[in-house]
This record gives structure tokens, sequence and C-alpha cells, in this order.
């Protein structure tokens, strides 16, 4: 049944069953308003289903317009019932009666569910089958509209082609191989393209007007029809052809995908598929094998209505990843401990006992205590200068002998720092008081007592004196010489 149907498109094919099924013999004569090619095609294909006796023949037209009406109405029923009720929710309540009525059971009654169960509307009259085949029409563009999205073929699309289909592109890719060899012929081609049938000879005469600049030879045009059983068989051979370039297209897939492609078929194009499996295996592929070649006949077809366009559903929705809760760390400990000389310490620290301004008594050596070691201050690390002991070195002529120091760009920061009395503090402990270490450019020298004035009176005069220096006979007493 598969050859009656091949290179027909949906409209032609029901037009051919019912014609057939319905109106009898008279009923073949309605095709001449049609094109002449297609009328031509349309009485082939009657005349040949008319040799199958009439007992046999209307249970198999009656059985391929159930398949096509079935298979429409598939999509519908296949429909989720969630987006179905999506796309009622906003409808009157007759036209969902309508619908939930047309449905199977199982799936009216989850799209009623999904609604939340609404309550059912008691229908007047019925509704005609026209009407019903409207809104089945609409509901079906929409729910196609949001959910599969018809994509571009692709090779591996030949796998779910029906034979009908698959018998279609190996004709047009027969045509196509053998189009040299037919232009070849010479005055033996009107003679070969009779006894194609109507679909075959439009596709082989367009090929060889298309190929008769590179015809071959009379011989070798021979020879490859020869190799496809052409001569004996133009129709055959020209499945043959195209079969051979789609199992060798196959074969540049994958060997596992044409052995499998292979076995699915039956029938005389199974035949077929299965021996240029056998002598395509072991050839090497050249390029892409044709696979390009096929998929553009794949889209031609399916402009013309004899393939249907493949349905690509969108990938699945991932679902969001799950947050997990991001571990809190632990308070760091503080880096340094807070010194009452930062400007924003909050630590309140008496200041400093003021120093005797007087001078300091010298202590014997056994009764000084061994300081400890002045603890290195956090930051500058430039030494710090004490404003009084640069004073007092200025003035004692020590300032001009000693090095200046570098400009630090932190004297800023330690001027803050600096008290009342002129004395930073120390920046380790925040309570601790004591005053700073002296510099060593200003040690404190002990006051020397005075000698006694009895041992000057009793001490003799230094003949070298001069007379001008005081002495013991200057005065009132001693006169001047």
């Amino acid at each position: 049944m598969e050859q009656f149907f091949t290179s027909l498109s949906k409209r032609q094919t029901m037009l051919l069953l019912t014609s057939l099924a319905f109106g009898g013999s008279e009923a073949v004569e309605a095709y001449e308003h049609l094109d002449p090619a297609e009328e031509e095609l349309l009485k082939h294909r009657a005349e040949g289903l008319r040799q199958i006796p009439r007992d046999k023949r209307i249970p198999l037209l009656v059985q391929e317009i159930k398949r096509i009406v079935t298979q429409r109405r598939r999509q519908l029923a296949s429909a989720e019932p969630k987006r179905l009720a999506a796309l009622l929710k906003n409808e009157r309540s007759a036209m969902v009666e309508v619908v939930l009525n047309a449905l199977p059971a199982d799936l009216a009654a989850a799209v009623r569910a999904e609604m939340g169960n609404p309550p059912a509307v008691k229908l007047l009259r019925d509704v005609k089958p026209e009407v019903l085949s409207i809104v089945r029409w609409k509901i079906e563009d929409s729910l196609r509209a949001g959910v599969a999205q018809v994509g571009s073929f692709r090779f591996t699309d030949v796998m779910t082609l029906q034979q009908r289909e698959l018998l279609a592109v190996a004709d047009r890719m027969g045509a196509r191989v053998l189009a040299t060899a037919v232009a070849g012929l010479g005055d033996e081609m009107p003679a070969f393209l009779a006894k194609l049938p109507p679909d075959q000879r439009v596709l082989a005469s367009k090929a060889a007007e298309a190929g008769a600049a590179r015809r071959l030879t009379e011989k070798d045009a021979r020879l490859v029809l020869d190799m496809h059983g052409a001569l004996e068989n133009p129709s055959l051979g020209m499945r043959s052809a195209g079969a051979q370039r789609i199992m060798r297209a196959a074969l540049a897939q994958s060997p596992e995908f044409a052995k499998t492609f292979a076995e699915r078929h039956q029938g005389d194009l199974g035949k077929l598929l299965v021996r240029w499996f056998r002598e395509e295996k072991g050839k090497p592929v050249k390029g892409d094998g044709g696979r390009m070649d096929i998929v553009e006949q794949l889209e031609r077809l399916a402009q013309k209505g004899v393939v249907d366009r493949p349905m690509r559903l969108p990938p699945p929705v991932k679902p969001p990843p799950v947050l997990q809760p991001v571990p809190v760390a632990p308070p760091a400990p503080p880096s340094r401990r807070t010194s009452p000389s930062d400007p924003h310490s909050k630590v309140l620290v008496s200041p400093p006992a003021r120093r005797p301004t007087g001078a300091i008594p010298p202590q014997p050596p056994a009764q000084q205590q061994p300081r400890s070691p002045p603890r290195a201050p956090a930051a500058p690390s430039s030494p710090r200068r004490d404003p009084i002991a640069a004073r007092e070195a200025r003035r004692a002529g020590v300032a001009a002998s000693r090095p200046a120091l570098a400009a630090n760009p932190l004297d800023s920061q330690a001027r803050q720092r600096v008290l009342r009395d002129g004395k930073p503090l120390e920046r380790n402990d925040a309570l601790e008081t004591r005053p700073p270490q002296r510099s060593s450019t200003s040690p404190v020298q002990a006051i020397p007592k005075r000698k006694d004035p009895s041992a000057n009176r009793n001490s003799q005069t230094n003949p070298s004196r001069s007379p001008v220096v005081k002495g013991p006979g200057r005065g009132p007493n001693g006169g001047s010489r």
C-alpha cells in the first residue's frame, strides 16, 4: 500500500482515498478540474488501487483514512493537562464543555482537576462536526506555538521517516544520480521516460534536462543504467540508485546507524537497502557521503507537504539551584590592642607625672636599678625626636653637628599623640605612663661644688700670675699696684 501514496501530500492522499472509498468509479472523473500533472498522477494511482479486489480494497482505504484522522487527533490527545487547562481558563463555560467532551475521558478528568473542577454545563444541542474541526484546529495551533518547535531537518531524521516518505526521497535522489545517464541515451530517452510512472517521469525529465551538458556516452549510459536494472524496469532502477545514495550517506554517519536503518524497512525497499549496505560497507567515504543532499531533498518535500517537519521539543527546564547557607566566619581577633594615642580610641588614661625641674642628684652605682630595654614602638619605624632634647641640643651647639633627619610622613600622626607636656606615650600599653627615655645627645651633668675659699687664702701667690687677675692682694685691704 505504501507505493500507492508515495510522493503524495496529505491533501492529495485524502482526495484519492475518499474518491475511491465513497465515490466509486465515477469519482475519478472529478480529477479533471486539477492541474494536468496532478490529474495524471492521481488517475495513475487510482488505476493501481482498482486492481485490488473490492472486498479487500474498501477496508484498506477506510483504515488509511482512520489512520490520517487519528494521527491529527493524537496531537490534541497527547497534550499536557496543565497547559490545556491554562489555555481554556479564559474561555466561556460552553466552549470548555465542548472541548472536554471531545477529549478522552482520562485527559478530560485531568484538565477538570487542573481548572478547579468547574461545574458541568448542559449543552442544549449538539455541535456540528465542522465547528468541532475549527475548534480543534485552533487549540492545536495554540498548543504547538507554546510547546513543540518545528525545526529544520537533520540527516538522522531519515530513521523516523515512513516508508512512503523514504520512497519519495529515493526517487528524487535516483533521478539526480541517473540524470547524466538518461541524458546520454539520445533518441532512446523518450521511450525510457514513457515507462516511468507520472511522478518519476517528471523528476527524471527535469534532471536529464539539467544534466544535458554533462551527459555520458551511449555506451557508458547503458552501463550505468544496467548496473541498477533500469533498462528492464526503469522505476525500480531509479529507486535502486536513490537507495544506494541513501545507504552511502548512512554509512558516513556510522556503520551501526546504517545497519539499523537497513533492517528497519521491509518489502522491496528493505531488500534494496540491505543490498547496498553490503556493497558499500567496505568502500571509503568521501566528504559527508551526500548527507547534505538528502537533507536538502527533505526540505523540498516538506515545502510540498509530502514529508512532515520534525518536532523539536525545547530542552527541559532545569530546577533552580538550591542555595546553601553561607557559613558565618567567627570574628577575627584584633590585630593590635587599641592605643590611647589613636585618634579613634576611647580609652581614657591620666597624663604622666611631671618631672622635677631641678637638677637630679647622682645616685651611687649600687643603688641604681637596671632598666629594661626600651620597647620598640609598633609604628612608625623611623626614630622619634624629643622636642625638649632637640632644643637643649641646639643650645649646646650639638644640633649643628647632628645630621638632619629625613622628613617622616608620619610626623603628623606622631604630633597628634603628643600630650601637653610634649612627651609621647608608649603605644604598647595603654595604662602605662613611664617617662620617655632621654636622648643620648643631652646627658644630665652634675653641678660642680665650689672650692673652699680658705684654701685659696693660704696658698702662695704664683709669681707668674698676671697682676691684673684678681688675687689675694686685691680688694680694699690688699690694694692695687
